[in-house]
C-alpha cells in the first residue's frame, strides 16, 4: 500500500489503467489474444441452515448432523433395531442410543481456469473458458468419544474372536424354544382325548397354554431378528447388564417357567441371548455408513476427493457502445467520462459429471448440465480515476438426467438407507447483478470492490420407475435461495506502460477476496480467493 501510494503521487492518474474485480465492459482488440490463467479457491466451514424465525442463521457446516443422544433421528437405518429390542424386553418406551454424535467439517474447491478470448473484429470477441477442477471435504464425526452414553454395543455374534461361540449359545436357546412349542403342542393335542392322563395343567386352562405357544412364537422370532443364531442377526443389541438387556433375560426366564408350568421341560439350564460388551467409539461413524449390516451401504463417507475437467463455457462478446470507439490507447490514456456497453451469450457445456451417488459428502466439480449463459456489462467512467462496472447475468440450465439417491437429496442424515434411481433433473435459472467500483493508484496499481445479488430457482427432480423402485415417487424440489455477498481486490496492470512502449510484457494481475453476507434458504457458505493473471498478445502500442 506504501508503494501504492507512492506511486500515485508521482505519476498522473489514467483512466482505466487498472481493472478490477469483477466483470468488465473493456473490449479486445481486433486480432489480439487475452490468455488468462488463474487460480480460485472455495472454502466453506459454515453453511446458511433456516432458523426457528423463519429467516436464516450460520452454523458449522456439517452441525445438523450433532446430536447429543443420537438415535434414529440421526441414524434413520437403526429404526429396525430399536423395534426389535423395544419387543424383546417389554419396553414400548425404549429409545436407542449411540451417544453423542459431534459434527464438524469444512469442504474446499480448487479451481484452475484457462481461458483464451480472440478479438475477431474491433467489436466482437470469442472466449474459450476451460477449468480444472479439485473439491474436498474434510468432514469429522465423532460418536460417543467419552464411551458411557450408549445403551446399545456391537452384536457379539459378529465378533471374529468368540463369535462362533455366541452363535452356538443363541442357537441353542432359539432350538430350546423350538423344541418346547413342539412338546407343548403335541400334549395339547394328546389331551384332547379325554381318557388320556396327565393332562390336569392344560385342561385347567387351555386358553393360556395356546396364549404361550403364540407369544413363545413371538419372542423367538423377535430374539432371532434381534442377537441372532446361526444366521447371524441385527448389528446391535443392548449391553450386557443393562436394563434393557437385564428384562430380555427375564423374559425368556420368565417363557422357561410358563412351559415348565405344563410339563414341558425342553428348556433347561440358565440360556439367555447374548448382551453386547463393546460399544461403537468416536471412529465408528465411517462403519455405520458403509458396512450394508447397518443398513446403508454407502461406497465412502466423507473426507474423499475429486478431481477433473468442470463445465466448459464457450461465449462471445459484441461491444454495444464504447465512448471511447473500442481504441486501447484512448481508453488507457484519455482522461475524460465515458460509458461502455456490452452483451454476452454462450453455451456451457456440462462436461463435469454427474455428482457420486454412493457418498453423501461429495462436493461437486460443477453443475454437470448444459446451460445457456447471458450476460450484460456496462462501464461507468467518472474521472480519470474512478470508475464502476454494472453486470447482469443468466444462467439457464437445461433439463437433463441423473443418478439420484434417495433419499439423501432431501434428507440432512447420511445414514438414511438409500436407493439410487434415474431422475429428470430440472436446475433452477440463476440470476447475478453486480456493482463494482474501482480506483486507479497511478498507471500500475489499482483498487476494487463489489457487492453482489445471486438468486436461484428452483431446483426440481422427478424420479422414474425402474427396477425395485415403486412406479411412481413424489417430486423433490429444492427451494428457490438467495446470496448476498461482498468482495475486494487490488491490481497491478502494465498495460499503460506498455501503450508507451515502457514495458515489454502486456500484463495483468489481480487478486481478491469475497464473503458471504446473508442468504435466504439453505447453502454454504462460501469464502473465495482468486489471483489472475491475464497476458494480451497484439495490444497497441504507440
Amino acid at each position: 500500500m506504501a508503494l501504492a501510494a507512492l506511486l500515485a503521487a508521482s505519476a498522473p492518474a489514467r483512466a482505466q489503467a487498472v481493472v478490477g474485480v469483477g466483470d468488465d465492459a473493456v473490449p479486445l482488440a481486433k486480432g489480439a489474444w487475452r490468455l488468462t490463467i488463474a487460480g480460485r479457491w472455495n472454502d466453506a466451514r459454515e453453511r446458511f441452515v433456516r432458523d426457528s424465525t423463519g429467516g436464516t442463521s450460520r452454523r458449522g457446516i456439517l452441525s445438523p448432523l450433532a446430536a447429543s443422544d443420537a438415535g434414529v433421528g440421526a441414524f434413520p437405518a437403526l429404526t429396525g433395531v430399536e423395534s426389535a429390542i423395544r419387543a424383546a424386553s417389554g419396553n414400548t418406551s425404549f429409545r436407542l442410543s449411540l451417544g453423542t454424535l459431534e459434527a464438524s467439517g469444512e469442504v474446499h474447491q480448487s479451481i484452475a481456469p484457462l481461458s483464451a478470448e480472440y478479438g475477431i473484429t474491433r467489436r466482437l470477441s470469442m472466449r474459450l473458458v476451460l477449468p480444472y477442477v479439485e473439491s474436498r471435504d474434510a468432514s469429522q464425526l465423532l460418536l460417543n468419544r467419552s464411551g458411557a452414553g450408549a445403551n446399545v454395543g456391537l452384536n457379539p455374534v459378529y465378533q471374529t474372536t468368540g463369535g462362533a461361540g455366541v452363535r452356538a449359545t443363541n442357537g441353542a436357546l432359539l432350538a430350546q424354544i423350538d423344541a418346547s412349542r413342539t412338546a407343548l403342542e403335541s400334549e395339547l393335542a394328546r389331551c384332547a382325548v379325554p381318557t388320556e392322563l396327565g393332562c390336569d395343567a392344560i385342561r385347567a386352562n387351555p386358553g393360556a397354554a395356546q396364549t404361550l405357544l403364540a407369544s413363545a412364537q413371538s419372542l423367538r422370532a423377535t430374539l432371532a431378528t434381534l442377537y441372532g443364531g446361526a444366521e447371524g442377526g441385527a448389528p446391535l443389541v443392548p449391553l450386557a447388564g443393562s436394563v434393557q438387556q437385564e428384562a430380555v433375560v427375564a423374559r425368556v426366564g420368565a417363557l422357561r417357567t410358563a412351559f415348565q408350568g405344563f410339563g414341558v421341560g425342553a428348556m433347561t439350564g440358565d440360556l439367555a441371548p447374548t448382551g453386547s460388551s463393546l460399544v461403537i467409539g468416536p471412529g465408528g461413524t465411517p462403519r455405520l455408513g458403509t458396512d450394508t449390516l447397518f443398513g446403508v451401504g454407502f461406497a465412502r463417507l466423507g473426507n474423499t476427493r475429486r478431481a477433473g475437467v468442470g463445465d466448459i463455457d464457450l461465449t462471445a462478446t459484441w461491444l454495444l457502445f464504447d465512448h471511447f470507439g473500442a481504441d486501447q490507447r484512448r481508453r488507457l490514456l484519455d482522461n475524460g467520462r465515458g460509458l461502455r456497453s456490452t452483451i454476452t451469450a454462450g453455451w456451457r457445456f456440462g462436461t463435469a459429471g454427474a455428482d457420486r451417488t454412493d457418498d453423501p459428502f461429495d462436493v461437486p466439480i460443477g453443475d454437470g448440465a448444459n446451460a445457456l449463459l447471458l450476460r450484460s456489462t456496462t462501464d461507468l467512467v467518472w474521472s480519470r480515476s474512478v470508475w464502476a462496472s454494472g453486470t447482469v447475468r443468466l444462467v439457464k440450465p437445461l433439463s437433463d438426467q441423473v443418478a439420484l439417491a434417495l433419499p439423501t437429496v432431501a434428507s440432512t442424515s447420511p445414514f438414511a438407507p438409500y436407493a439410487v434411481v434415474s431422475a429428470d433433473r430440472s436446475l433452477g435459472s440463476r440470476l447475478d447483478v453486480e456493482f463494482a467500483p474501482r480506483v486507479g493508484l497511478g498507471q500500475f496499481f489499482g483498487l476494487s470492490g463489489a457487492v453482489a445479488w445471486q438468486r436461484w430457482s428452483d431446483d426440481r427432480y422427478r424420479p422414474l420407475a425402474a427396477g425395485d423402485a415403486p412406479a411412481s415417487l413424489p417430486e423433490i424440489a429444492i427451494a428457490s435461495r438467495s446470496l448476498s455477498s461482498a468482495s475486494f481486490g487490488a491490481s497491478f496492470s502494465t498495460l499503460a506502460s506498455y501503450v508507451r512502449g515502457r514495458s515489454r510484457i502486456a500484463a495483468e494481475v489481480l487478486y481478491s477476496h469475497a464473503v458471504p453476507l446473508a442468504a435466504s434458504g439453505e447453502m454454504p457458505a462460501w469464502s473465495i480467493d482468486r489471483l489472475e493473471v491475464r497476458i494480451y498478445t497484439g495490444f497497441p502500442r504507440r
